[in-house]
């Protein structure tokens, strides 16, 4: 059984993509903090900029490129990505915009309503679902009366305990297979899970709005 390599490509409601799997053990670049880290250990934040800019605009970002910048201007916190410094250097220095959207420096945000209406209009952003983890929301919709936004994860989450209870529905296509290891190192099975979902809104924690350009 093949398990799931660097990249997965479909295409979903006529829209190619191309989304980043952080489970695969072929992400060795480094993202470090004190000295240590990889991008499979904690790129959550880089691999969700490369999807979100991937929806907005069809637009590449190499994640290998994109960490040593993090890294250099003092994005990559001991948690993973600290998106406000990362994000808010991106706008001054024009990558931003090279990677399709343009963020306004207005830091984490828990204002539902306007994340609702943002990602209506074509925007879309970075957030938790559940703390620790860093995805990109790049659609949302109103089904059965309740608000619910379009996460590419690049951990594939959707079976995860903490938040499969606020998962509505996955994308066929967007899933990824990848082993479950035991405390040797051998493989003892595989878990399928999906990249690609609809997520309750209410759900979502802590978000930088990503506009597009």
């Amino acid at each position: 059984m093949n398990v799931t390599g660097k990249y997965i490509t479909g295409t979903y409601q006529g829209k190619p993509y191309t989304l980043c799997n952080q489970r695969c053990r072929e992400w060795t670049h480094p993202y470090a903090w004190e000295g240590k880290g990889t991008l499979t250990d904690s790129g959550c934040g880089i691999f969700s900029i490369a999807h979100a800019a991937c929806f907005l605009g069809g637009k590449k970002v190499i994640p290998e490129e994109l960490a040593d910048f993090s890294c250099r201007v003092g994005g990559r916190g001991d948690d993973g990505t600290d998106r406000p410094t990362l994000l808010a250097a991106m706008e001054r220095e024009g990558l931003a915009r090279e990677c399709g959207f343009s963020y306004h420096f207005d830091g984490l945000r828990n204002d539902l309503d306007t994340l609702f209406s943002h990602l209506l209009s074509g925007g879309a952003a970075l957030c938790n679902l559940r703390p620790g983890h860093i995805v990109a929301l790049v659609a949302a919709r109103t089904k059965a009366g309740e608000g619910q936004v379009l996460a590419a994860d690049p951990y594939s989450e959707s079976a995860d305990s903490r938040v499969m209870g606020a998962v509505r529905e996955c994308i066929p296509g967007s899933e990824i297979l990848s082993p479950i290891l035991n405390e040797g190192g051998q493989s003892c099975g595989y878990l399928c899970s999906y990249a690609l979902f609809w997520a309750s809104l209410s759900t979502v924690r802590d978000f930088n709005l990503l506009h597009a350009v």
